[in-house]
């Protein structure tokens, strides 16, 4: 029990396994979570009594009901969802539905009553955490050089020649949740490195927090640079130092070095990544998303749409304006923590998230200092009164800072309500109370099953993507047998709700245009219709799945399945150009002008004039006679 917390806390954010699962910067993450918190509750004696350590304090009785609340948000969310599978479950991008939500909630209810149940808790939780941070901290860095054993470069570059940006991922797949977690370690260094007694401990977690920074700029990631100055400012206020002479050379050296790493050639993707953002000042699509998003949310303003159904929903409510500015861009999230529990929970989630965040800043009030937590063996100095207080405040800000331009995957979430249990709780001195009690029995059965619920859907979700991963390879080996007996066992473990039918109907489709094979083409086909027809019900981009069914259909010279096909796929996202430019080409060629010149304007307007075909096609037809004869009588 004793290292359970502090091991998951570490694996969580750093384990990825490229080759061995699908989804491999996701499944694994999840896997160890759930797998982790399976252990942990099979200490029902050791929890009960933690729990009962937290509630003793106002502050951990707060940050309970918080967590009872949130779960219960999420649990109504979940029923009333409009798709109820898909948000138990989750979707595939991140998989955070209300039973991974639960799991983590209650590993950190468990975390906080562990952490008030001994003081020297706190410095193991900060030391795995920091520890793990500064581990992908390096490899993002080298990640940024062009060292990457692991992943292939190319898929977190962009652009080409001088402006070629390189957006280092390091173990979270993407930059913005890469960075994002990052912020907090690199603050949990600094907490770290004034609670710790041994000089080289010190310097190690100085060292993380440093690692941490230089990863986080050279991911380019502006919002976590962001919150990184937001939370350095909180820092500087809160400490208030005294300015001393090293410190204004350290400065000094820092700056120069920085400039000159700007200058050389090794700063030229950096300066890249200055470039483009310096063309997109506004952050993207986020400011026509954020209004979008609070467009759709008041359709479902109490319970939300349900967890995970963002991606699915959004296209509905698209704006022309984003559609026309982003043409072809897929939104999985609103980009913003707030606006994801509004829209996915509802009020109750929003409030829920802000009365964490209300909870941890009314506790830094009144929050003992961590200091003592060096030991009371000796003295603490001065410049350590207040504990680790600052540290861990500046964290906060710094991450809220931060995720107003991104969304929480389990990693990041993970983080930010860890750090608000180590504001929140007050770690005792005192032993704690493993005394049995008669009404230990309940508690230790619903912790069993719960154990048992939580193993057996990683289990299944690790079961399904690694045969999903050996799908894939199949068919980059041309092996459609092989591929399709695979996929079957992926459909027997795959959980309900979401699937893989449109990656693997991509696949298959791919696969049957390039070989050259007559059976294996014909076998590719068929596995590739059937998981598109089986994709407008599993995708969570149900336009996607209905555009890809409608290119497959075209295939095999269904007109009439291509038609109802793209017009559904215009249903499920009005706004989207590309299935009125396909469909406006059917039109034209089924001898239906007018319809088809209707069409090929909707998607002229939305496509914003970014795709010359889409332009040459609504020129065209405006020119083109129409050839039906006009018929009546006159007046």
């Amino acid at each position: 029990m004793r290292f359970l917390v502090p091991l998951v806390a570490a694996l969580v954010p750093l384990l990825i396994t490229p080759g061995l699962l699908s989804y491999f910067d996701v499944t694994p993450k999840i896997a160890i979570l759930l797998f982790g918190l399976s252990l942990i509750l099979l200490y029902p004696s050791a929890n009960v009594s933690d729990v009962r350590n937290l509630l003793r304090a106002p502050a951990g009785r707060w940050f309970a009901a918080l967590i009872g609340s949130t779960w219960i948000v999420g649990a109504s969310a979940t029923v009333f969802s409009t798709y109820p599978l898909l948000s138990l479950d989750g979707g595939n991008w991140r998989r955070y539905g209300f039973i991974v939500e639960s799991g983590l909630l209650i590993f950190t209810l468990l975390s906080a009553a562990w952490l008030a149940a001994n003081q020297n808790n706190v410095r193991v939780l900060l030391r795995a955490c920091v520890a793990s941070g500064g581990l992908a901290a390096l490899y993002g860095i080298a990640q940024y050089f062009g060292w990457d054993p692991w992943l292939p470069a190319a898929a977190y570059q962009a652009g080409e020649g001088p402006f070629t940006i390189v957006r280092p991922p390091g173990t979270l797949g993407h930059a913005d949740y890469f960075a994002a977690w990052l912020v907090i370690v690199a603050f949990f260094g600094l907490a770290l490195a004034r609670m710790e007694q041994a000089r080289w401990l010190r310097l190690a977690a100085l060292g993380a927090s440093i690692l941490s920074i230089i990863a986080i700029v050279l991911s380019g990631t502006r919002s976590a640079i962001l919150g990184l100055l937001a939370g350095a400012l909180v820092l500087t206020f809160l400490n208030r130092p005294r300015i001393r002479l090293r410190a204004v050379m350290i400065g000094v050296v820092v700056a120069a070095c920085s400039v000159i790493f700007w200058f050389t050639p090794a700063g030229t993707k950096l300066r890249a990544r200055a470039h483009w953002s310096s063309e997109d000042a506004w952050g993207g699509a986020r400011l026509l998303l954020w209004r979008d998003s609070l467009r759709m949310a008041r359709y479902h303003p109490l319970m939300g749409f349900g967890p995970e159904t963002f991606a699915t929903e959004f296209p509905r409510f698209e704006s022309a304006d984003l559609a026309r500015a982003y043409p072809d861009f897929y939104h999985e999230s609103p980009h913003n923590i707030f606006l994801d529990a509004l829209t996915t929970r509802g009020a109750g989630g929003l409030l829920s998230l802000l009365g964490f965040c209300g909870l941890a800043f009314w506790a830094i009030t009144r929050r003992k200092p961590l200091a003592n937590a060096r030991g009371s063996e000796k003295p603490i100095p001065s410049r350590d009164r207040q504990g680790a207080v600052p540290e861990l405040t500046a964290a906060l800000v710094a991450s809220l800072v931060c995720q107003q331009f991104t969304v929480f995957v389990v990693p990041t979430a993970l983080y930010f309500y860890l750090l608000i249990a180590l504001l929140v709780t007050e770690p005792s001195d005192k032993a704690p109370d493993r005394s049995s009690a008669r009404w230990l029995l309940p508690p230790a059965v619903a912790a069993s099953l719960a154990s048992l619920m939580f193993a057996v859907f990683a289990v299944r979700l690790v079961v399904a993507d690694r045969a999903l991963a050996v799908v894939f390879q199949r068919i980059e080996s041309s092996d459609a047998s092989g591929a399709a007996k695979e996929y079957q066992l992926v459909l027997r473990w795959e959980l309900p709700g979401t699937g893989a039918d449109l990656n693997y109907s991509r696949a298959m489709a791919e696969l049957a245009a390039r070989t050259p094979i007559l059976a294996t083409r014909v076998q590719a086909t068929q596995q590739a219709t059937e998981a598109a027809i089986r994709a407008t019900r599993t995708a969570e981009d149900r336009y996607n799945a209905w555009y890809n069914l409608a290119k497959l259909l075209a295939g095999q010279n269904n007109l009439a399945g291509v038609e109802q096909s793209l017009r559904n796929a215009i249903a499920w996202a009005p706004n989207w150009f590309k299935p009125h430019w396909v469909l406006a080409q059917l039109l034209e060629a089924s001898h239906r002008h007018q319809q088809a010149i209707s069409e090929a304007k909707v998607a002229f307007d939305l496509d914003g004039g970014r795709d010359p075909e889409v332009s040459e096609t609504w020129r065209k037809l405006q020119q083109s006679p129409d050839p039906q004869p006009k018929t009546g009588t006159q007046p």
